[in-house]
């Protein structure tokens, strides 16, 4: 049933989430309120007044509406920026009002608008600019990272930063500080994982951050010691932050120039909607309400505030309501472990730490009760089995204590996960936001750190899914490069790795069930299923013309597919080049 929200003083709620701060967090409280905000409820599909005509038709295609019974119609109207109708040629034709456009489809496929639940949107961005890419096929082993990062550097002054990115180095998993130092003498030298969960600095890097033998690795992060001294190897957020927080701040134009740079990306797949998890600053929410509210930011946004570090509780008291019909703040999002070599496990693995949690267990425990309390919704990362029940025993004894109406907290990626968390998910309404993509990546990596017997419980997607869980796909974009939704759809449906060995052949999905879990469960993760993600009367039309028809073409085809034309709202928002 459904509770009214009392007012959470700012106090209290760092009193039962901060505690383990003691007065460094306290001391800032004035008596301010952290004030609960309206429970998120699901819109009421519209209807529309008698006599509404359509000022849009797409005829002469194959409309795939993801309505409950995957109905296929020819054609679909528009009036305004929602649906009116979908069916026959003459039946939408019918409903078009004198002068209507009418796009004849040639028949061309239509699908709903592509919801991408979890990436990084702003970091996308900034993945060609404030980052450096070392990718394969140029950096490939250590020796070609090196000659990459001497050229970088040719362009820098002494002293200048480099922050870069690399994918897989066959000789070596993760470089160390001695790698950088001999080609990079006179700049601090930071390049992260591309998964984003470790990094290595140079020593001119060390040397600034004053990370030395005695430097202790801080709670949920690892700075890799050998014989008593760094090797410039840093897992974790919070054990990166060392170091990053020296290097040169993101600049509010940089903000804003990345955002609209992965909108022209993402419009261009057919996304219309997308969740960005990592939203790690205030600065980064007021870019995205700014840009929608002058027009220029066209892509429906849902944006979760990540809490890194427990000074990062003091954010939650300044965060404002937004929702102008584009940017939507939603809530929360955190981390409880790392990526696979750090991902917290209830048994040992073949990574660097398998106990670790990057927050005090208690601690979340009761952050997760307080965030609840605000009628928002949470997400956690979670790669390891252990790192999933404990978010689940959070998010439960939260809405044990309070249980509000449907909060539909999240578990994001859930990569290992226990039979029994599949139960206690469905019973909890918690939905799964996951990456097929993932597997293609890391799975070859998940197979030597979990073993072959583990691989079984490897992101059980049909699992979840014939269970009752809510299950919602997406590309963690930029932690892989596949930010297009095609390529999510064909991992979905082949959950290869780039061997080209399958993992877990029971659990993969067919294009139907793929296209589903990116669209209406997309919508459905952020409470928005019956405005959005399906073909339907009264719902947004958002779409994607495709090129090909995705639903006959095999995976590895549907990898490569494009779409002509992305619509939000009835407006096209991305036509490809002729």
């Amino acid at each position: 049933m459904s509770h009214n929200h009392s007012h959470l003083s700012r106090r209290d709620f760092l009193k039962m989430a901060g505690a383990a701060l003691g007065g460094a967090v306290l001391a800032c409280g004035r008596g301010v309120e952290l004030t609960a905000m309206p429970a998120p409820t699901v819109p009421v599909v519209p209807t529309f007044p008698a006599g509404t005509m359509a000022n849009l038709i797409l005829t002469n295609g194959k409309v795939l509406t993801v309505d409950a019974a995957n109905t296929v119609t020819q054609a679909i109207a528009v009036a305004g920026d929602k649906i009116l109708g979908t069916g026959t040629n003459e039946a939408i034709r019918a409903l078009a009002m004198a002068g209507a456009q009418e796009i004849d489809l040639q028949g061309r496929t239509v699908t709903p608008g592509l919801i991408d639940p979890h990436l990084h949107f702003r970091a996308v961005g900034l993945n060609n600019t404030y980052y450096i890419p070392f990718l394969p096929p140029d950096v490939k082993d250590v020796a070609s990272l090196q000659y990459a990062l001497a050229d970088a550097l040719k362009g820098k002054q002494p002293g200048e930063w480099l922050m870069g990115y690399y994918m897989i180095l066959s000789d070596k998993s993760v470089p160390t500080k001695e790698d950088l130092d001999t080609v990079s003498p006179e700049n601090p030298v930071f390049i992260m994982h591309i998964g984003g969960h470790w990094g290595t600095a140079n020593s001119v890097a060390l040397q600034i951050a004053d990370v030395t033998s005695g430097t202790p690795s801080p709670q949920g992060g690892i700075i890799e010691k050998k014989d008593g001294e760094p090797t410039g190897v840093f897992y974790n957020h919070r054990a990166m932050d060392v170091v990053r927080r020296f290097a040169p701040p993101i600049t509010g134009d940089l903000i804003r120039q990345s955002i609209l740079d992965t909108q022209t990306l993402m419009a261009s797949c057919g996304v219309t909607t997308f969740h960005d998890n990592n939203i790690r600053d205030l600065d980064d929410l007021r870019a995205y309400q700014e840009l929608s509210q002058e027009g220029k930011l066209f892509l429906r946004n849902d944006l979760y505030l990540t809490l890194e570090w427990p000074s990062d509780l003091e954010k939650v008291d300044q965060v404002e309501s937004i929702d102008n019909g584009v940017t939507r703040f939603r809530g929360f999002k955190f981390l409880i472990d790392g990526q696979g070599p750090t991902a917290y496990c209830h048994k040992p693995h073949n990574g660097v730490e398998w106990r670790l949690t990057t927050w005090d267990k208690k601690m979340f425990k009761d952050t997760i009760r307080s965030l609840h309390d605000t009628g928002l919704q949470i997400c956690v990362h979670c790669i390891g089995d252990a790192a999933a029940d404990l978010v689940l025993e959070a998010y439960e004894a939260a809405m044990n204590a309070n249980p509000r109406s449907d909060p539909r907290h999240r578990l994001e990626h859930a990569i290992l996960t226990t039979a029994q968390a599949t139960q206690k998910m469905k019973d909890l309404g918690v939905v799964v936001s996951t990456q097929p993509a993932f597997i293609y990546l890391f799975g070859e990596g998940w197979n030597y750190l979990f073993g072959a017997e583990r691989m079984e419980r490897v992101m059980v997607t049909q699992e979840w899914a014939r269970s009752g869980v809510h299950v919602a796909i997406g590309s963690d974009a930029p932690s892989t490069p596949f930010y297009q939704p095609q390529a999510t759809l064909a991992g979905a449906m082949t959950r290869y790795t780039f061997k080209q060995n399958t993992i877990g052949t029971g659990q993969t999905f067919n294009f139907a069930e793929a296209l589903r879990a990116h669209t209406y469960e997309g919508a459905y993760s952020g409470h928005q299923e019956n405005v959005k993600g399906t073909l339907e009367t009264g719902k947004l039309a958002d779409m994607a013309v495709w090129t090909s028809d995705p639903s006959i073409l095999s995976p590895e085809n549907l990898f490569n597919s494009t779409v002509d034309l992305t619509l939000v709202g009835g407006k096209i928002v991305y036509q490809r080049p002729s």
